[in-house]
């Protein structure tokens, strides 16, 4: 029973998966080349936006470790495994989100440079 996740432990899981999923959604959509810089100073403000918000959800990230880091000492290895496997999962998506946040904003504020020249 003691390695067992405590219920803080599933609900920042689930808060974190959906809006891992709900961030994956907003980045994916297609890119589109604006001409018009109002448009593009709007997505710009919302990937800031989107990057303030996954500093904010960095504290539940960090929870999740070290609760599987203590969990993995206590509880038997195949149950151990599958939390292990799980965080790194979510590890993976998180650190593909904010690079792929990081990229988008360089691009778009790159865009924006050119597009003031070329006016």
């Amino acid at each position: 029973f003691d390695s067992l996740p405590p219920v803080h432990y599933k609900e920042t899981m689930s808060t974190l998966l959906l809006w891992i999923q709900q961030s994956e959604t907003k980045l994916s959509m297609p890119q589109v080349t604006v001409a018009e810089y109002d448009i593009m100073e709007q997505r710009l403000r919302e990937l800031k936006a989107l990057q303030s918000s996954l500093q904010e959800q960095q504290k539940g990230l960090n929870y999740l470790s070290t609760t599987v880091e203590e969990m993995s000492r206590k509880a038997p290895a195949e149950v151990s495994k599958k939390y292990q496997s799980e965080i790194e999962g979510v590890l993976g998506r998180w650190k593909k989100l904010s690079a792929q946040l990081v990229e988008h904003c360089q691009k778009l504020e790159e865009l924006m440079t050119k597009l003031q020249r070329f006016q």
